[in-house]
């Protein structure tokens, strides 16, 4: 599966003003209730934050993927939001975040379409010039062209 397939302008948040981690999370979670990817936000945000127990999502250079694994989620799926202000997330590099990627993962493809998706979105972040841009982008569509 391609990042291209489950990602759509719809999941897209521009200067999302948001105080901490875990209000980022709760704020796409609702995302994607609302998109009807997910079922039910509490148990997709618990199976997010789990994730985030055991190692960090935040990757570095101001970029966090996080992730949840969950009978909740009905398709998988991507959101995406750019903070009107970094957030500090335990990064690997000791740096806040202002762009976030989140995968919603089908408890049943946890194994394939998760590693699959969460692969060529680390790939494409290592760019720093797809960084910039996706810092420096005005619109949803300018996003979601840079991450498909």
């Amino acid at each position: 599966m391609k990042v291209l397939e489950v990602f759509n302008p719809n999941r897209v948040l521009l200067n999302l003003e948001a105080s901490s981690r875990d209000e980022v999370i709760k704020i796409l979670a609702d995302l994607l209730y609302s998109e009807k990817v997910i079922t039910n936000t509490e148990d997709y945000v618990e199976s997010v934050l789990e994730r985030e127990v055991h190692s960090t999502t935040g990757v570095g250079n101001g970029i966090a993927i996080p992730h949840g694994k969950s009978t909740t989620v009905k398709e998988p799926a991507i959101a995406f939001a750019k903070l009107s202000h970094p957030v500090e997330w335990a990064s690997l590099d000791d740096q806040p975040v202002n762009i976030v990627v989140m995968l919603a993962i089908p408890d049943s493809e946890k194994g394939t379409t998760h590693l699959s998706l969460l692969s060529e979105i680390a790939v494409k972040l290592m760019e720093d010039d797809l960084v910039e841009s996706l810092e420096n982008a005005t619109n949803v569509n300018e996003v979601v062209k840079l991450l498909s």
